[in-house]
C-alpha cells in the first residue's frame, strides 16, 4: 500500500483561507465551504490535508520545525511575510520538504506580481488566484510534483 501524502497548508500573518485582509477582492465563500472543498479533494486524491495559521513568525517557524517530518509538502501563503520572513524561509529550506507559495489575490489586485517575495526563488511553484480555487490548485500541484519526483526516483 502506498504511503498517504500529507500536505500542510500554512497561512501567515493577518490572513487566513478567507482572505480576511482584503475581503472585497474575494467571493462570498465561507471558511466551512473552503474546508469542505479541501476535505472532498483529500478524499478524491487519497491524501491528508492539515492547516495552520498564525500571526507570529516565530510560531510559524516552530510549527514547521515540529511538523516537517510528517509533511510530504507544504502549501504556504506567507502574506505579510512575503518581504521579510527570512526565519520562515530558512525553516522551510532546512526541512528539505518541497513547498508551493500561493497568494490570495488575482494578479492585478495590487497592480503588480508578487515578484518581491523572498519565497518564490525557493518554492517549487508560485501561484496566485482567488480563494475559491487557490488552495485546491496548490494541493493538486503539490501532489503532482511529489508523484513526478517519486516516478523519477523509481526510474
Amino acid at each position: 500500500m502506498d504511503k498517504i501524502i500529507n500536505c500542510i497548508i500554512i497561512n501567515g500573518p493577518n490572513i487566513n483561507m478567507l482572505g480576511v485582509r482584503e475581503p472585497e477582492l474575494y467571493s462570498n465563500k465561507t471558511l466551512k465551504e473552503i474546508e469542505g472543498n479541501l476535505y472532498t479533494l483529500s478524499k478524491e486524491l487519497s491524501i491528508h490535508i492539515e492547516t495552520f495559521q498564525s500571526n507570529s513568525e516565530g510560531k510559524l517557524v516552530d510549527f514547521i520545525q515540529d511538523n516537517y517530518q510528517q509533511a510530504d509538502g507544504f502549501i504556504i501563503n506567507p502574506a505579510a511575510l512575503s518581504c521579510y520572513g527570512y526565519s520562515m524561509l530558512e525553516a522551510l529550506i532546512a526541512t528539505k520538504v518541497p513547498f508551493i507559495e500561493v497568494h490570495l489575490s488575482n494578479i492585478y489586485a495590487r497592480e503588480r506580481w508578487h515578484s518581491d517575495s523572498i519565497f518564490s526563488s525557493k518554492a517549487v511553484a508560485v501561484m496566485a488566484g482567488m480563494k475559491d480555487y487557490i488552495y485546491e490548485s496548490g494541493v493538486r500541484a503539490m501532489c503532482h510534483y511529489i508523484s513526478e519526483n517519486n516516478r523519477k526516483t523509481e526510474e
